[in-house]
């Protein structure tokens, strides 16, 4: 058994499930799968790119199995009639060299076909190697072959492993490693396939025979391994059954509403100081444990805020250890009172750190600490949605003009819910082209509970919630708790303790939920919903579910009012339909309608364009849609009362009430959007260029959001710890305190608190200021940016991150300095359109020569520690634009908008990619700054005095090249 195979198991993910992965090496080796054993052939390809249309083929390897050992290969290069790119190259280790004197294409496939014969053929991403190797004709007799994909096994038998590529795969079982090269990959997929089946052998009988039934091989080859495992005496599948099965039960009781307790019970400050001693709760944890006075302030002026029910501001620099500053006293608070105290992330990455780390941490030195993550209803598998989407079959889709089967996806998530207890399904890979998310999931609208036959500890989200009402520690994301706020407290546990770490996005998140907006998309999926002739019509599908069990006066009532639902369903439909499309009239008053460098634009919405007559005709028909959405809500609302007592009536009827909410809900924010405007918002549209993408939305964005949170939050809680690296604005709280209503009344108190990082960086970050780069109006400027990328990637020679605001320019600086690197072999790779950002970050942090230029998923939350990243290169301060509705309607209002606002949000976002360099006390690196703002405008100097390093440089471009060379000699 491989020991290290837990590590590329999921966390979160239950013994049992680990337990039976563990086996599955051992059962590979010994186990005899018949007829899956004999007449296999694997196969991989390389190819030239991944265009089906315009790459070719590099290579074939092919290796013949019979009973898990391979007794035959066909390994050929392929001459692809074009050059192999670089970055292809450099993946496969295949060059122009290697295929020069190799076969064409047609030749190739002619060997393959005489090698597979008839046999099964097994790839990894089947649907890739299965595309390039029968588009010739010599490959032709290839379609008649069945294609089992291992990534489709892998994904449904072992839905609970991080990553489903090939190399993780192999590496988390031991087998032998793939390198990208097809044969490589070819002897690696071999030993990967038994694992497999034994997975699939490892499943419950009733689950695989289900899957083996949901698509015949005609639409989906890769059922036939189903259908060889699904026994024909398994009992009936049961998705309630599968759930109860797998489900580890929990005792435990739920925590006190902290608001019902007369006195409450505090850690003391002795109580903290000897949790961070080295003998204390802490100390323990750690092998090495080295005491940081910051880590210990920052506890102390946390339990202080606990105890005095205190709101509190805290930004503390990297290395201070500000999760186990805030965890400890929460912890030991919660303890005493037996109460929960909850705590937001902004990223999951820092919510999964605090619930599969750090509190088990804590848990295993205090003892008996419990926790419970919980998220929105849309990240939770709706058990009802899935057990009506098994028994109505799944259907071929069309994707970019391909037939994919909904079969995989479907059989992916059925394993999943048999593999886990409530964690979420954010991690599970699923194409949710094929298999829309809200396919699966529910909505806090859609939602029967009570009458839901899932509802209770079976059902996902109510059983997270459940669970989590009886943990001492909530760990839920910003979004929710804001959520929570907006809906009046209906969405968690009663919480009155809150810690926000990120807290710096607080503000966005909050504005979010308290904002509210009409979508081209969501009007017209509602009015699919109500329209006759629609499969989705809640009507038609309430009619047909309930007519044949109603009799005389209740089936002509019924009948009437379902009559009268449909006709206004049919009225809101037309009325929608003819709405959503006018939104794009909107793009007249585009300041860059001429420019079709982006696809969306953002227009606001001021009192000259809410005066137009284009502006006058959308509200005509957006208001003659609220009257046909009013009408609807009436009689939805009428059948809904009807249906209270009716035996089975209860999905139709949740249905139908969640078409009345939302209808509700749009008519709501037509009233705001298109009634008198108000000063607590800013009018804004989305707009696609495209006119065939329908994605258009118009929005009402709260201004004050502290306002709100007066009401909503700090009335509601007893403290709130905001922390993080970067609230401050040399060294001032004002413009935070200011965006999130503290310090504005009684409840909303806060003390502030700042801590400097534990790490020295002034000795480990240079800043370098370029004094001799234009500004970025000036037309010369990209060309001096280009001149100081090129120079200073070649002086630090790689392992450099630049963190563009500009797509475009971001693009045209790759065009030129890439080749001028490659030259200098040195790698460098653009965040482009369509590109995996995960897969970006996982190649950056391997490769410690590979420099990246990226956008804003780069700015924060990005770590890269080591040697992996040596530079941070800023060529633009990020402001924002000056066109955004936010800043164009704050400026209306305050002389000072652009320092009060615009200038503080991008010091932040400055302070935070300057965080991405120094992630542990041993790391070093230089920050370049090439905006010449900073020492030409007034403001450069905050930008200066807001960073965490006083070791600042003001030099010429060549200046700093040359320093890094030497540096580097």
């Amino acid at each position: 058994m491989n020991s290290n195979l837990d590590t590329y198991i999921s966390d979160g993910t239950p013994e049992r499930v680990r337990e039976r992965y563990r086996r599955l090496s051992d059962l590979a080796k010994k186990a005899d799968f018949g007829a899956l054993d004999e007449n296999i052939v694997v196969i991989d390809t390389e190819t030239t790119g991944f265009s089906f249309n315009h790459d070719e083929l590099t290579q074939i390897a092919a290796a013949r199995m019979e009973h898990g050992e391979v007794v035959d290969w066909y390994v050929t290069f392929v001459n692809p009639g074009k050059p192999i790119p670089d970055d292809v190259a450099h993946l496969t280790n295949i060059h122009d060299e290697d295929v020069a004197d190799a076969p064409s294409p047609d030749e190739a496939l002619v060997g393959l076909v005489e090698f597979a014969r008839d046999a099964k053929m097994v790839a990894h991403n089947a649907e890739f190697d299965r595309t390039f190797t029968t588009r010739h004709p010599s490959g032709y007799p290839l379609l008649d072959n069945i294609w089992i994909d291992s990534l489709d096994l892998a994904r449904i038998a072992l839905p609970r492993m991080r990553s489903h590529r090939l190399i993780d795969l192999v590496k988390a079982f031991g087998a032998p490693t793939s390198t990208h090269r097809a044969d490589d990959d070819v002897a690696a997929t071999c030993a990967l396939f038994r694992i497999l089946l034994a997975a699939v052998h490892e499943m419950p009988p009733a689950l695989v025979k289900c899957i083996a039934l949901l698509a015949p091989v005609e639409q989906w080859n890769t059922a036939v391994v189903f259908q060889h495992f699904a026994q024909p005496g398994a009992k009936p599948f049961s998705l309630k059954e599968l759930r109860h099965e797998s489900m580890t039960s929990y005792e435990r009781r739920p925590r006190i509403d902290a608001k019902m307790i007369q006195t409450m019970e505090y850690p003391t400050a002795e109580d903290i100081a000897q949790a961070f001693s080295p003998t204390g709760i802490v100390g323990k944890l750690y092998v090495d444990f080295d005491p940081r006075e910051e880590q210990l302030t920052m506890a102390q002026e946390v339990r202080a805020a606990l105890e005095a029910s205190e709101n509190l501001i805290v930004e503390a620099g990297t290395g201070v250890g500000k999760s186990m500053a805030y965890l400890v006293p929460a912890v030991l608070m919660a303890k005493k009172n037996n109460i929960a105290i909850g705590v937001a992330t902004k990223t999951n990455a820092l919510l999964d750190q605090l619930v599969y780390h750090e509190l088990p941490a804590l848990a295993q030195s205090l003892g008996d600490v419990t926790y419970a993550p919980l998220k929105g209803f849309s990240h939770y598998p709706c058990l009802r949605k899935v057990n009506r989407f098994v028994k109505e079959g799944v259907k071929m889709v069309d994707v970019q003009g391909t037939e994919h089967s909904q079969a995989p996806s479907l059989g992916a998530l059925l394993s999943f819910i048999d593999q886990t207890d409530y964690d979420d399904m954010d991690s599970l890979k699923m194409d949710y082209r094929v298999v829309p998310r809200r396919a699966v999931t529910t909505t806090s609208h859609d939602c029967l509970r009570r009458k839901c036959p899932f509802y209770g500890t079976t059902c996902f989200v109510h059983g997270a919630r459940r669970f989590a009402e009886t943990a001492d520690v909530v760990v839920t994301n910003h979004t929710l708790l804001f959520c929570d706020a907006a809906a009046d407290n209906g969405l968690l546990p009663p919480v009155r303790h809150w810690i926000l770490d990120e807290a710096h996005g607080a503000e966005a998140e909050a504005r979010r939920a308290f904002s509210l907006e009409i979508a081209a998309e969501d009007v017209t999926r509602l009015a699919q919903k109500v329209a006759s002739g629609e499969s989705r019509n809640v009507y038609a599908r309430a009619e047909r579910k309930l007519s044949s069990s109603l009799k005389n006066d209740g089936a002509t009532l019924f009948e009437g009012l379902i009559g009268k639902a449909k006709s206004a369903g049919d009225m809101f439909a037309a009325a929608a339909h003819e709405f959503a499309p006018h939104i794009k009239d909107l793009l007249y008053f585009d300041p860059n309608k001429r420019s079709r460098s982006y696809d969306r634009t953002e227009l606001w919405l001021n009192d000259d364009i809410r005066a137009s007559e284009t502006f006058g005709s959308l509200r005509t028909l957006a208001k003659a849609m609220q009257v046909s959405a009013e009408k609807a809500i009436t009689c939805s609302q009428e059948l809904v009362g009807y249906l209270e007592n009716i035996e089975g009536a209860a999905e139709p009827q949740r249905e139908i009430a969640s078409v009345a909410m939302d209808l509700k809900d749009l008519v709501g924010a037509v009233e705001v959007i298109f009634g008198e405007k108000s000063d607590s918002y800013a009018y804004a549209a989305e707009l696609c260029r495209k006119k065939d993408k329908q994605t258009d939305k118009l929005e009402a964005l709260v201004v004050n959001v502290g306002e709100a949170l007066e009401d909503k939050l700090y009335s509601q809680t007893k403290s709130v710890v905001f922390a993080s690296a970067t609230l401050s604005i040399d060294g001032d709280f004002t413009s935070f305190e200011n965006a999130m209503g503290l310090n504005a009344g009684e409840d909303s108190r806060a003390r502030t608190c700042q801590l400097d990082s534990s790490y020295d960086f002034d000795k480990n970050m240079t800043v370098y200021v370029a004094n001799d780069i234009p500004e970025p109006s000036d037309p010369h400027y990209l060309e001096a940016l280009e001149r100081l990328l090129v120079g200073t990637h070649i002086a630090q020679q790689g392992s450099m991150l630049t963190l563009f605001t500009n797509r475009r320019e971001m693009e045209k600086c790759f065009d030129v300095v890439q080749p001028v690197l490659k030259e200098e072999d040195l790698r460098l790779v653009c965040q482009k359109w369509g590109v995996s950002v995960k897969g970006l970050r996982d190649d950056f942090i391997k490769d410690r020569h590979l420099s990246l230029f990226a956008l804003k998923s780069f700015w924060e939350g990005f770590d890269a520690p080591g040697s992996t990243l040596r530079g941070v290169i800023i060529p633009k301060l990020p402001f924002s634009k000056p066109t955004d509705p936010l800043s164009c309607e704050r400026a209306t209002r305050d002389d000072h908008a652009w320092s009060h606002y615009s200038l503080p949000q991008a010091v932040l976002e400055t302070k935070q990619a300057a965080g991405r360099l120094i992630r542990k006390a041993s790391d070093k690196g230089v920050l370049i700054l090439a905006d010449r703002r900073l020492i030409t405008k007034g403001y450069g100097k905050v930008f200066l005095r807001s960073l965490p390093s006083k070791t600042i440089e003001v030099c010429t471009i060549n200046e700093i090249i040359a320093r890094l060379a030497a540096a580097n000699e």
